[in-house]
């Protein structure tokens, strides 16, 4: 007996790695490769980086491979900041406010899986590495954020709600 199985695109671990803000991403499979509905993501947050205070309809679930991983949700269900080791999962829900951040020595890598409209988000605002390390983003920077973020109706949170979790916008966590 014989299976035939059809025959899958793979996306290469060697893919160019990309820069949004000093974390360190990689685009594993896009949403055109899953019928258009999800997207797979290799993520490194180098130490002292972080993802800010934020929001948006689209769901997340992050598997961390490595390092420890600081995630802030904000729900009626629960409030504030949780340690996500190597080997433990997080998800994120829809329009939960949520934030990352690697106060560590040392890098976090997770996997991410999300819908298509964050995709294209991150499509937009990534950069491909060159070369340097990550680091925390330039108040110009912040703003093609937030111009980004508004583009696709997402919520950002401002410096002072930021700073109210202990997150500080500017260069130097």
């Amino acid at each position: 007996m014989s299976i035939e199985t059809e025959k899958q695109e793979h996306v290469a671990s060697n893919e160019q790695t990309f820069d949004i803000f000093g974390v360190r991403l990689q685009f594993l499979v896009a949403p055109e490769q899953s019928s258009g509905k999800i997207s797979l993501y290799r993520g490194t947050l180098p130490s002292r980086i972080v993802v800010p205070l934020h929001s948006h309809p689209e769901p997340e679930v992050f598997y961390v491979l490595d390092g420890i991983l600081e995630v802030y949700q904000e729900s009626s269900a629960r409030q504030g900041w949780s340690i996500a080791r190597a080997g433990n999962v997080v998800a994120i829900p829809s329009d939960i406010k949520h934030a990352l951040r690697n106060t560590s020595s040392s890098p976090v890598t997770t996997v991410l899986v999300t819908q298509d409209r964050l995709y294209a988000f991150f499509r937009e605002i990534a950069k491909p590495v060159d070369g340097q390390p990550g680091t925390p983003p330039s108040p110009e920077e912040l703003q093609q954020l937030f111009v980004a973020a508004a583009k696709y109706g997402y919520w950002m949170g401002s410096p002072e709600e930021n700073a109210a979790i202990g997150i500080n916008l500017g260069r130097g966590q």
